[in-house]
């Protein structure tokens, strides 16, 4: 990804990554395979020109149902600024008629071309229509519109890449940038975090302990995990430790804040590292949030979650093995094991709509060996 990239007049920094991107589109698809399994008929996907042809040709090569493609090609923009008019530069290239349409849009932001373009695919007969986009900026968007699959959402700020355009210019590039209205010419990449924010993320017996001492040893990270932290603070009698140890001695749970608050602190104190590998921290999408604010009062965001991921029935035969070898006969128990799994599922599980959202959620397959697993961690470390 570079630096900074100049189209014409404007300045535009990094902002999603293809590999994030790639993420995003994986799990819309998903979602569209698992409502359209089993069709005999043949939907329409309708790509909206120019903007959406990337985005709609990696969706395609994702759907596992038969369906046919048609373009249409609309405009509402002018500059970096929409003009609230839309008008239909070139006339849809196919029949709808009695078909069931998926509207593929690139960004969705004031809803003005979506609410045209639902009229015009009703009013050609469509039995039914439905959207899909890659980006949505839920702060402008306020049609009654329902959106029924949304890879990503960001904040309203003007992008380019992955088929977006400056004045025709920037479809072409792999990533997305995002238009940095002050750019500092002066002191080079002022703009760019440099230090990296890493969430390790999976079921229970998923392998992230394995994996995160290798992590932090190859690229430089501070390994925090939330267990250990809590246990040091405690061990040295820090004013968050001793907070802690007050509620545990009572079989209190320990706060989100106390736990944000020593996360905090090492993010302060810790010196000598390229970033930060969260091991146990965020559990719940409030976490999230708070640690989305911690970052920001620095300047800084979260760079990519590293989701490993089993299939339940993995996660009981790794952890009856587990307790097997530490002598945990309590965590060999079924009962036990199914109510971790039902715990990460309600509690847990939920991050992961809440970072694909934010486009920085990145899933690899745990199923493999130790050397097979770690080799995908590796490969997707390098990318940032």
């Amino acid at each position: 990804m570079k630096n900074r990239v100049t189209l014409l007049d404007k300045s535009f920094k990094p902002f999603i990554s293809n590999e994030q991107i790639e993420a995003a589109i994986d799990a819309v698809a998903q979602r569209i395979n698992a409502d359209f399994a089993g069709c005999t008929d043949v939907p329409v996907l309708l790509c909206v020109l120019n903007g959406s042809i990337i985005f709609t040709g990696e969706l395609m090569k994702r759907l596992d149902f038969n369906c046919e493609l048609i373009s249409m090609k609309l405009s509402s923009y002018q500059g970096t600024e929409s003009t609230g008019k839309v008008r239909q530069v070139m006339g849809m290239t196919g029949d709808v008629r009695g078909k069931r349409v998926i509207i593929v849009e690139d960004i969705v932001d004031t809803g003005h071309t979506i609410e045209d373009l639902v009229h015009i695919v009703r009013e050609r007969g469509a039995s039914e229509v439905r959207i899909c986009t890659m980006l949505l900026k839920p702060e402008v968007y306020k049609k009654d519109i329902p959106l029924d699959y949304v890879a990503m959402e960001i904040p309203n700020d003007f992008i380019v890449g992955f088929g977006l355009d400056y004045d025709e210019l920037g479809r072409n590039f792999k990533d997305i940038y995002v238009l940095d209205p002050e750019p500092d010419y002066h002191v080079e990449d002022k703009s760019i975090q440099t230090m990296k924010y890493y969430i390790l993320f999976g079921p229970p017996g998923a392998g992230k302990g394995t994996q995160a001492a290798a992590m932090a040893e190859k690229y430089h990270l501070c390994h925090l995990s939330t267990g250990e932290l809590l246990r040091k603070e405690i061990a040295d009698g820090t004013a968050l430790g001793l907070q802690a140890k007050a509620l545990i001695d009572k079989g209190e749970l320990v706060p989100d804040e106390v736990v944000e608050g020593m996360i905090e602190n090492k993010f302060q104190s810790t010196q000598g590292v390229e970033g930060f590998l969260l091991d146990g921290f965020p559990r719940t999408t409030a976490q999230a949030k708070a640690l989305d604010q911690m970052l920001a009062k620095r300047n800084e965001c979260v760079t990519s979650v590293v989701s490993i991921m089993i299939p339940d029935e993995m996660i009981k035969e790794r952890i009856r093995h587990r307790a097997a070898i530490e002598g945990r006969a309590d965590d060999a128990s079924d009962e036990t094991i199914n109510n971790r799994i039902k715990t990460y599922h309600e509690k847990t599980e939920p991050l992961v709509d809440f970072y694909q959202k934010a486009g920085k959620y990145a899933e690899i397959d745990g199923t493999g060996t130790i050397e097979e697993v770690r080799t995908q961690v590796f490969a997707l470390l390098d990318t940032f």
